[in-house]
């Protein structure tokens, strides 16, 4: 065929044959017509049976050509000195070996989820060099996460930056695992990580290039070699490490590294390339070893009270003094952040910034706590151990001093107490302003996110209206269109049907009809309608500032506290100062100097045990003695109530059966018409022992009501069996227990602390206090009060609140019966019920049933003698019956205002 050489048809062969060669290279020329490669239009001779030409290979793609060149010859002097890791730039868990160049860390407990960190001495400030590492081994276990178990970073950082390279803005590197190369590596800066290339692990020979050469392609880059390889293309470096003295930085998990950083590389690039310890004096950066001149390092103890600018004055003190090492758990707690643990979960109020409860998954801080303090004293170096609540206690602060007390360190406390220094009053307005103005700038960016939701919705409702209107528009056209065509079809219909004389006329009217249609279909355009809100613009956030009462404040406010509320209650009593004798080879005073520091600490506590509750108080045999002792005489109480009420009841109804005996008497006499003398006589005398009796009943119940309460010697029984409690109603019972609880509360809380300077329960923590001895919850809603001060004053005539705001009873702790509260109760219900009486609404008490269950629940089970007498309760009243009358017997017409004195019977 003539076309066979465009491959339109396959010819067929025999079995065995060979196959031309112009017909196998037919797929390799399709596929580079079908690449975009164009030919020119086979001429009419190329037709002919002309064979195809081969296909020319596909160009292979590849990575760029080396940008980086051999480096020149150097005469400039090189670096003295070996390059080597200083003991202040690594981390506590790092363990050298003896030949120095291998690098392992402590993998027991939970320090082995921690990464260990290693820098430099030599850093680099122009040129380019670069050093090598090599996994050696893979130690067992696996981090609290159950991956990234054997890592290694390789990178460089700037002085004074976090020890484990990448995790904070002042350090660039490469990070692989060593267990595998399937993930490759990744360029990690400020924790935030991209994929560079491929990845390395055990065995592989590691270079870290750093390019500061500004005659170079690849100036202020970052590259990775393996074994002599090019595995990462060149990355740059952020901007704020421009121009700083980078140094070599290794930071690892989980391995053993061997480092090499020359003058020879274990594994030679592509190009030659200077290594670290062969570069030139004048493109370094070198960190001195400060040996100390007595050859004993520091040890700062820092002293100073809870939320009182610590940690303040702490980050201040660092920012003047590098090279020192924190002890801490906000140390700790950073550490693990930065090696990849993530944030611990809270736990509640058990976190503080002292001792901030970190937890994680199979991660125990506290074995890492042991592991540090246990290590620290072997190295040299100078520590600033934190620790806000030991280092406030004198027998904790002697256990540190003996700690680092071997001779090579020089122990010093640094108290910061009293009124702050200027440089630190200027921190404080500082941060409270980034604070401030940070809060403004996520506020004012919600805000304007917010607009410009409501913008786009606005938007996308009028597009919606309009299209909509639109489509209405279109429809309502149609329908007349279809009208006029349905019209026009009938009246042709019937033109027609006119016959032809009248054609002409009809060709008229038509030419008429239809410039009629064409004037009504000349409507005048509406105009495009657009959206008139425009859009928000981008603002910058505004500017804030700092109002007088923040200026004017010491220390700056924190949402987590220094100490947890149980250890600060537990120990801010046993807070002192340190002295020299404590083993201190000095006490430095950064704000007040000694004795004001003194006075200023024996003011703070004496407040604080003012304010602050006691966490572990429990309460002590005496008052549960007197609290089972009040409980049984409130049972006897009641019960006596029971039985007079009953008594009266009964001597009511034996009342009423003799009057009616008699008057029947008198009836069957009339009867019977016998008018007898002694008749007449018997029911007179019967009639008069009635009265007498009833007189007799209204002069006991006169003599009650005018009774002096106060004169009662027993209020069992003030005459005539009747008890002075006779008319208490469930609300007075509620009060008289309100009245004594609250007395006891005062004075078992004294008795118990056992502490002349903590003057008493402060109303603040009265419902924890009433909580913790009493075991149920004292709000002032349940009492119709707001406020505790107002809940006290319905019991003032007992206790009541001083001027420092601590609750005072006006009645001994010992006495010998407590009849004195009943006395006082009732002398309370008489003056209620009189003020009610003339009219006084606000006497009325308005418990809930909370107050009154609360009290008949813990104090008067199985006290009902009568299950239908609910009265008898010791307050416990149902709900039902609450606004009830108190009267138990009579005409039972009694409402809320009954059982006022003698008068409601």
């Amino acid at each position: 065929s003539p076309l066979l050489g465009q491959g339109r048809r396959r010819p067929t062969a025999p079995r065995h044959a060979a196959v031309p060669a112009s017909t196998m290279a037919q797929p390799a020329a399709k596929k580079a017509r079908t690449a975009g490669e164009v030919e020119p239009a086979p001429t009419e001779e190329a037709k002919v049976a002309e064979p195809a030409k081969p296909a020319e290979p596909a160009k292979a793609v590849g990575p760029p050509p080396e940008a980086e060149t051999d480096a020149p010859a150097c005469t400039k002097p090189k670096v003295q000195g070996s390059v080597r890791f200083l003991t202040r730039d690594t981390t506590l868990n790092l363990l050298p070996s003896a030949c120095g160049d291998i690098l392992m860390a402590m993998g027991e407990g939970g320090i082995k989820n921690l990464f260990a960190g290693a820098r430099a001495s030599v850093g680099l400030t122009s040129g380019r060099y670069m050093f090598e590492a090599k996994i050696l081994e893979c130690c067992a276990g696996s981090d609290a996460r159950g991956k990234g178990a054997h890592v290694l970073r390789m990178g460089f950082s700037a002085a004074g930056s976090a020890l484990v390279v990448g995790a904070d803005k002042d350090g660039v590197c490469f990070e692989s695992d060593g267990d595998s190369d399937a993930r490759g590596c990744s360029f990690i800066h400020n924790q935030t990580r991209v994929k560079a290339g491929m990845s390395f692990a055990r065995g592989d020979i590691v270079a870290a290039l750093l390019n500061l050469d500004k005659a170079s392609s690849n100036f202020n880059t970052v590259s990775l070699f393996k074994n002599g390889l090019r595995i990462s293309q060149p990355q740059q470096i952020p901007d704020n490490l421009k121009g700083k003295a980078l140094f070599p930085h290794i930071s690892f998990k989980g391995v053993s590294v061997h480092t090499n950083f020359g003058p020879t590389p274990l594994a030679p690039l592509p190009f030659t390339c200077r290594m670290v310890q062969d570069a030139a004096k004048t493109d370094t950066a070198v960190a001195v070893a400060q040996e100390p001149a007595d050859g004993k390092y520091e040890v700062v103890v820092p002293v100073g009270l809870p939320d009182e600018g610590t940690f303040d004055w702490l980050d201040l003190w660092l920012e003047k003094n590098a090279g020192y090492t924190e002890l801490s758990d906000r140390m700790l707690v950073a550490w693990a952040e930065q090696s990849g643990m993530g944030k611990p979960r809270g736990a509640g109020n058990k976190v503080s910034v002292d001792k901030p409860a970190a937890e994680w998954h199979d991660f125990d801080i506290a074995s890492v706590r042991r592991a540090v303090y246990s290590i620290a004293p072997l190295q040299p170096r100078h520590y600033v151990v934190m620790e806000v609540r030991s280092n406030l206690i004198k027998d904790e602060r002697q256990a540190l001093v003996k700690r680092f007390g071997d001779g090579a360190f020089k122990i010093h406390a640094h108290v910061a107490v009293g009124t702050p220094t200027p440089d630190f009053k200027e921190l404080v307005q500082r941060l409270t302003l980034k604070q401030k103005q940070e809060s403004s700038d996520r506020a004012f960016q919600l805000k304007k996110m917010e607009e410009k939701r409501k913008w786009q919705l606005a938007k996308a409702q009028f597009h919606a209206a309009k299209a909509k209107k639109k489509a209405e528009k279109e429809r309502q056209q149609k329908l007349k269109e279809m009208q006029k065509k349905v019209a026009a079809a009938k009246a042709a219909a019937a033109k027609a049907k006119e016959g032809e004389a009248k054609e002409g006329e009809g060709k008229e009217e038509k030419k008429e009809e239809e410039k009629e249609e064409g004037k009504e279909e000349e409507e005048e355009p509406e105009e495009e309608e657009e959206f008139g809100e425009p859009e928000p613009a981008d603002e910058v956030p505004p500017k804030v500032a700092l109002t007088a009462e923040e200026k004017a404040m010491v220390y700056r406010p924190r949402d987590i506290k220094d100490l947890t509320p149980l250890a600060f209650s537990s120990s801010f009593t046993k807070f002192s100062l340190p002295a020299a004798d404590e083993g201190f080879a000095a006490v430095k005073y950064e704000w007040s100097k000694g004795p004001k520091c003194d006075e200023y600490l024996r003011q703070w506590i004496l407040e604080r045990k003012l304010k602050n509750r006691v966490e572990e108080l429990v309460p002590s045999v005496w008052f549960k003695t007197k609290l089972q002792a009040w409980r049984s005489a409130v049972s006897k109480y009641q019960g006596k109530q029971t039985e007079y009420r009953a008594s009266v009841a009964k001597k009511a109804a034996d009342k009423l059966a003799k009057e009616a005996k008699a008057r029947a008497a008198a009836l069957a006499a009339e009867k019977k018409k016998a008018e007898k003398k002694d008749g007449a006589e018997d029911k007179g005398e019967e009639v008069k022992k009635a009265e007498e009796a009833a007189e007799e009943e209204e002069e006991e119940e006169a003599d009650f009501a005018g009774l002096d309460v106060f004169g009662a010697e027993d209020v069992l029984d003030i005459g005539g069996g009747v008890p002075l409690f006779r008319d208490f109603s469930p609300e007075d019972w509620a009060m008289l227990g309100l009245r004594f609880e609250l007395h006891l509360l005062a004075h078992a809380f004294r008795h118990d602390v056992d502490d002349p300077e903590r003057l008493g329960v402060h109303t603040d923590h009265l419902d924890f206090y009433f909580q913790r001895y009493l075991g149920r919850a004292l709000l002032p809603k349940d009492y119709g009060k707001e406020t505790v001060e107002e809940l006290v004053g319905l019991v003032d005539d007992v206790v009541y609140v001083n001027a420092k705001g601590v609750l005072e009873s006006q009645v001994e702790a010992e006495l010998e019966t407590p009849s004195v509260f009943v006395k006082v109760t009732e002398e309370a219900r008489r003056r209620r019920a009189l003020r009610l009486d003339l009219g006084e609404e606000a006497a009325r008490l308005k418990l809930a049933p909370a107050a009154l269950q609360g009290q008949g629940s813990r104090h008067s089970k199985g006290n009902r003698q009568d299950g239908n007498k609910w009265w008898s309760s010791y307050g416990k009243v149902p709900s039902d019956r609450a606004n009830y009358s108190h009267q138990p017997y009579g005409n039972g017409m009694g409402g809320k205002n009954g059982g006022k004195g003698g008068a409601w019977w």
